[in-house]
């Protein structure tokens, strides 16, 4: 059966969230407005609550999981460590591989992304790239993506004046830390093998 047009079908979650996080094309931006506008109380209503949920998942400054409950939760899942703690002693240093404002980007590139920064690091045989996008005040929003096997049990942890925020990439190796001071800020990166420490950066 023939689905009816965008302006009369309600909208689902993902559309609001796709909507909310600007992840839509013009067009598809346009018809999800143009229904919103209307006499649709539904949809308006389910804008609200997600926005709602939206900025109070972005609020949260949930403190890092410790150390002993991460084991725990490693183990009870079957991802096991293939060191030994005393291996994992020695801190390893990662090595930078780019860093835009030190190699501007070409202008075409520098247009699409505006006034974000991207680095590329290496972590000996992975890669870590990161896009640093200023935010409203004394902000910035840090987007990343970790090239290595099993990306989701590698935690990065960024300290920036008085904020540590952690964060763990999807299946893809993606993550995102919202809402960083600027200044200095110190990176590292651990997975049950290894660790590494990034150089500093200014944010």
């Amino acid at each position: 059966m023939k689905r009816p047009p965008m302006g009369r079908r309600h909208l689902d979650v993902p559309a609001v969230l796709d909507y909310l996080e600007a992840r839509l094309d013009a067009t598809a931006m346009a018809r999800v407005e143009d229904h919103l506008a209307g006499s649709c109380s539904r949809c308006r209503e389910l804008l609200h609550e997600v926005g709602r949920l939206v900025d109070a998942m972005r609020a949260d400054r949930t403190p890092p999981v410790p150390a002993a409950a991460r084991a725990r939760a490693l183990t009870t899942f079957g991802v096991r460590a293939r060191v030994q703690d005393s291996e994992l002693a020695a801190w390893r240093r990662a090595r930078l591989l780019f860093d835009s404002l030190a190699a501007p980007l070409p202008v075409a590139v520098r247009r699409a992304v505006g006034e974000a920064r991207w680095l590329k690091f290496a972590l000996d045989q992975h890669v870590l790239e990161i896009e640093t996008e200023p935010e409203s005040g004394e902000q910035v929003t840090v987007r990343g993506r970790l090239v290595a096997p099993e990306p989701a049990v590698h935690r990065i942890e960024l300290v920036a004046g008085s904020e540590t925020l952690t964060a763990w990439p999807d299946a893809g190796g993606r993550f995102t830390l919202e809402r960083v001071p600027t200044g200095a800020a110190r990176l590292t990166v651990e997975s049950p093998d290894h660790r590494w420490r990034l150089p500093s950066v200014v944010l």
